[in-house]
This record gives structure tokens, sequence and C-alpha cells, in this order.
């Protein structure tokens, strides 16, 4: 009961959750919650749309598809609403939650071995895992824009956002620009300031918390200068 507990005081009272998660660590039950919780929300939404037809619809706004013969259009729209493909989107709901937490952790725990840290593996696995917490809200906004949105004017890469970029007109800004709005949503900002306050649990009491949040938010900066790399060449 404790464990559950923890669930919504991560969400209203992060500094005294992340304290009990740093001397007693819990990993198995934050990463079966949070993956039975992207499953769910991956079945809801393929009730009312194919995550398929969401990647098509993304990538018809790009001028690679726009000069794909028709046939090419016809055949690609077949393969990614293939049972095959809606298995794979179902797999990464399983597995994508789980591989998420641990390359984050993984990527904290090294540039905190750096920065300093007293806090092991575990403990750090733990903060992390309950960090992610607030993703459920992703998951809801997916359900919800799944359920009262045209499928046809869903998009993959924002149906899960809960940034200003679902209200954005693509064809006014550029791909740079976009993807930088849609990667900075409520959600991840949230998580960023829950892995500030939980690190300070397994971090040295000297280190300050401007030192924490940079090397909290660095690393984060360093994901997003990668992930936007491939929208600023489109941008060019």
């Amino acid at each position: 009961m404790q464990t559950i507990g923890l669930f919504f005081k991560v969400l209203w009272s992060p500094g005294e959750a992340m304290f009990l998660l740093s001397k007693n660590p819990r990993v198995l039950a934050p990463m079966l919650f949070l993956t039975l919780c992207s499953v769910l929300a991956t079945i809801a939404v393929q009730t009312k749309v194919k995550f398929g037809e969401l990647y098509m619809n993304m990538l018809a706004v790009t001028p690679q598809l726009a000069q794909m013969p028709e046939e090419a259009k016809a055949n690609m729209q077949r393969l990614m609403n293939s049972p095959a493909i809606n298995g794979v989107f179902i797999g990464f709901a399983i597995v994508g939650p789980l591989l998420m937490i641990l390359i984050v952790t993984a990527l904290y725990f090294g540039a905190f071995t750096i920065a300093g840290r007293e806090g092991g593996f575990k403990a750090f696995l733990s903060i992390t895992a309950f960090a992610f917490v607030p993703i459920i809200f992703s998951y809801i906004a997916m359900i919800v824009r799944a359920f009262v949105v045209v499928p046809s004017l869903l998009m993959l890469d924002e149906i899960g956002s809960l940034s200003p970029a679902p209200f954005l007109d693509r064809g006014a800004v550029t791909p740079l620009v976009f993807a930088a709005i849609n990667s900075i949503d409520l959600v991840t900002i949230w998580t960023l300031i829950l892995l500030v306050i939980g690190y300070s649990f397994v971090t040295p009491k000297s280190q300050s918390k401007v030192t924490r949040a940079l090397v909290v938010f660095g690393v984060f900066a360093v994901y997003l200068a990668l992930k936007l790399a491939g929208p600023a060449l489109q941008s060019l």
C-alpha cells in the first residue's frame, strides 16, 4: 500500500516521496505501472485509430511523401495498417517505457558519477522511474485526442503532447521550430523538475541546487540537440 501511495505522493509531495525512495528504493512497481499505462493507452487509441494511419498523416505533410507515386503511397498505407505493424506498436508500448527509464537512469547515473553522487544505481533507477509518473497525463491526452479529434488530423508525433505544438499549423513553421516546441511540454518539464528534486537525496549535500539542475537540464539539452538534428537538416 505504501508503494501505491508513492505514485500519488510523487505528484503533490515529491520531496517526501523521493526521500523515501532514496532510503528504500522501489524499482519493479513503477516500471510495471508505467508499462501497464502505456499498453492500456495504446490499446484504447487503437480502438479508434490505427497508429499506422497516424504515421501516414505525419508523412503526408513532408515533401518526401508528396513526391512519391500514388501506387507507392498506397503500398505504404497498406503496410502501415497491417496487423504486423500494429503489433510492433503494441510491442513498443510494452518495452518502450522500460528502455526509456533504463537509458535515462544510466545517463544521469554516469553524469552524477562525474559531478558527484552518493546513491547507487538502484536508488537512481527508483527515483528516475517515479519521476516519470507524470507521463500518465500524456497517455490521457493520447486517449482524449483519439476520441475527439478527426483521425485525418491526428499526428503520431503529437498525439500525446501537452505542448502548444498540436495547435500549430505545421505549414507555418519550419520542421525545426515545430519539433523544438513539441519536445518541451508540461510533462517533460515536470519530469525534469522531479529528477532535480529526487537526485538531491542521492548526491552529496555539498552539491548545490544549481549544479544539480545544470546536470539534469544539461543532459536533456544534449538529448534535445541530437533529436533536433534531423529537423534542423530539413530546414536548411
